[in-house]
């Protein structure tokens, strides 16, 4: 079946049939699909628009409670103002020695009213003027000392229905006192906010009522000849003590919860359940109520759940129409393609025919242009390392110059003072062998410095044990020096030091690249009190040193090639070959990591092996 001959033919029906059986699968996911969505979508809808009812009277029921405590702050606000305006016209008599001390009495008679009363206190002889039958609780002389302190006026107000002003009168060493009941003027406003509530309606004439805590009708919207009536044993259409229940659930639910019963609905005989949301307004005692019936919801949500599966049904045909013309088009569009791609198939042929002769020749020749590759690619890595020891030497001349200068000073100025002595005729055997003592130690130090920096450059061809606090600190005694000349600050910290198997000088070498790159960024940067840091640190048996600097960081087009070969960011005498040659020692060679990346301040570099 498979042969050349047939290959035409499966050219053009494979594509065919292919999209029919593509589309019929198609067709019959996108059917199931959208039926799986209208379930889906039902639910999701009901959900949400239950959820909605729910936060619509939850938010109506706490709108009710914001405007009841609005108005019985603004009331409190006003008795406060009003009492201190009386206050101020009760004192002002007595301050201004109008009223003499024996007619107290009866300027307190004259003042007081049915729902204000003054008290005077007299410090000084610790007497209190006032009525004999009015209640007052501030009695003792130390009783005005803790409401004024170090006030001359002071405010209280007791279980939110008494007010008492306090005000001291310094020329007369008295206290005068103001006592107002505000019950009466909180009674009003609370029998107004129940008749207001009455007259509203929510959502398509729903209401709402109010419950004292001991279930006695404060408000109904629909039941307002019934007002003080005791709901205790009310219950609703199915037998339910619904009042208890709901003024029990609002005093145990701080935040309101939702509660349902049953009730008739205008216009139907049989039951409706009814959603409410209640909360208790605690400093009132009253419970408030909000309900909707939920036939109200289920007929919005069965409205939207209609139009949904209209909607659905119009895509599913839609879609089998779509789907169709498209069987149609591409059969047609198929057998065309199919023609061309016949064509060029046999032209194919004819081209890997000729193909197949170029690659038999090219075979030939190819393990000769390996070979050729190959050697290239070592030569241009012995170039490379080449290179990288040429400015290993550099660097390591570098270095030694700065460890010399200051023995070579010394050795100088030692050379001056022999030749002093002798031209003043006072260079005598034991200051001579002094001298040379001195010039001697200085050389030796000298030669050692040159021994320390030959071995440091040495190559390795063993692994060996060693700390890696010991490899870095052969590298710092290195760099020191030249640190030291160019007022950087080195911060060297052992968090946790460790052991690693590896080559200890290749390491150090590994350091004292990024320590010396660390040096030439912050000179070259001009940085004002210049900071290089080094951590060692162990994490999950792998050791890790950080090295980073203040010297602002590599730029972020540079840093993705920072380790590769011949690329350098300095500006002056960078071969590009320092840090490609410090990832190949960690990372080929001891199988670790070498990563860098940009802090606040600067680069940071970590080595992880």
């Amino acid at each position: 079946m498979f042969n050349e001959k047939n290959i035409p033919t499966l050219i053009i029906l494979t594509p065919i049939i292919s999209i029919l059986i593509l589309v019929s699968i198609l067709l019959y996911n996108f059917v199931q699909s959208q039926e799986d969505y209208f379930l889906q979508e039902s639910m999701q809808l009901e959900k949400e628009y239950i959820s909605k009812q729910k936060e619509t009277l939850k938010k109506e029921v706490n709108g009710l409670i914001t405007y009841i405590k609005y108005q019985k702050n603004l009331l409190l606000e006003n008795s406060k103002k009003n009492i201190k305006i009386q206050m101020n016209a009760f004192a002002k008599n007595i301050e201004n020695n109008t009223i003499k001390q024996k007619n107290y009495f009866k300027y307190i008679i004259q003042n007081a009213n049915s729902n204000t009363d003054f008290m005077i206190f007299d410090l000084k002889n610790n007497k209190l003027i006032k009525e004999k039958d009015i209640f007052f609780r501030f009695n003792e002389k130390e009783d005005y000392k803790k409401v004024l302190k170090d006030k001359k006026e002071a405010l209280i107000i007791e279980d939110e229905t008494t007010l008492y002003f306090f005000k001291y009168i310094k020329n007369k060493n008295i206290v005068l006192a103001l006592k107002k009941d505000i019950y009466y003027l909180t009674d009003d406003l609370k029998y107004n906010i129940a008749r207001w509530i009455e007259s509203i309606r929510f959502t398509n004439n729903n209401y709402f009522w109010i419950h004292t805590n001991t279930n006695i009708l404060i408000a109904h919207g629909k039941r307002k000849d019934e007002i003080g009536t005791d709901d205790t044993r009310r219950i609703d259409l199915k037998g339910n003590l619904y009042v208890q229940k709901l003024v029990r659930l609002a005093i145990k639910n701080y935040d309101g919860t939702f509660f349902k019963f049953y009730s008739k609905k205008e216009g139907k005989e049989r039951p409706s359940t009814k959603l409410s949301f209640v909360k208790l307004y605690n400093e009132w005692n009253w419970v408030i109520s909000g309900g909707i019936y939920l036939d109200e919801i289920n007929n919005v949500i069965s409205k939207q759940k209609n139009a949904l599966e209209k909607k659905i049904k119009k895509y599913i045909q839609t879609a089998m129409v779509i789907a169709f013309l498209l069987i149609i088009c591409i059969s047609i569009l198929s057998i065309l393609i199919s023609q061309q791609i016949n064509k060029t198939f046999q032209r194919y042929q004819a081209k890997v025919k000729r193909k197949e002769l170029k690659l038999k020749n090219l075979n030939k020749n190819l393990n000769v242009k390996i070979e050729k590759a190959i050697k290239e690619a070592k030569e241009k890595d012995r170039a490379m390392f080449h290179q990288s020891r040429h400015a290993r030497m550099g660097t390591m001349l570098s270095m030694i110059s700065h460890q010399w200068r200051q023995p070579l000073s010394q050795l100088s100025g030692i050379l001056m003072e022999i030749e002093t002595k002798i031209l003043f005729n006072k260079a005598d055997k034991k200051f001579l062998l002094k001298s040379t003592e001195e010039a001697t130690n200085v050389i030796e130090y000298m030669s050692d410095t040159v021994e320390d920096f030959k071995n440091f450059f040495k190559k390795e061809k063993d692994k060996k044990e060693f700390y890696i606090s010991k490899a870095c600190e052969n590298a710092i005694t290195l760099v020191k020096d030249s640190l030291t000349n160019q007022k950087i600050k080195l911060y060297y910290k052992v968090i946790n030091d460790s052991k690693i198997k590896a080559y200890p000088r290749e390491y150090s070498q590994v350091i004292l690249n990024l320590l010396l790159n660390s040096r030439d960024a912050l000179i070259e940067n001009e940085i004002k009190n210049p900071r290089i840091y080094l951590i060692i640190n162990t994490y999950k048996n792998k050791t890790i040193v950080t090295v980073n600097d203040n010297a602002k960081g590599i730029q972020l087009n540079n840093i993705e090639k920072i380790f590769e070969p011949y690329f350098s960011t300095k500006k002056k005498q960078g071969t590009g070959l320092g840090l490609y040659m410090s990832k190949v020692i960690i990372e080929k060679n001891m199988g670790g990591e070498l990563t860098v990346r940009n802090a606040k301040h600067g680069a940071v570099f970590r080595v992880i092996v």
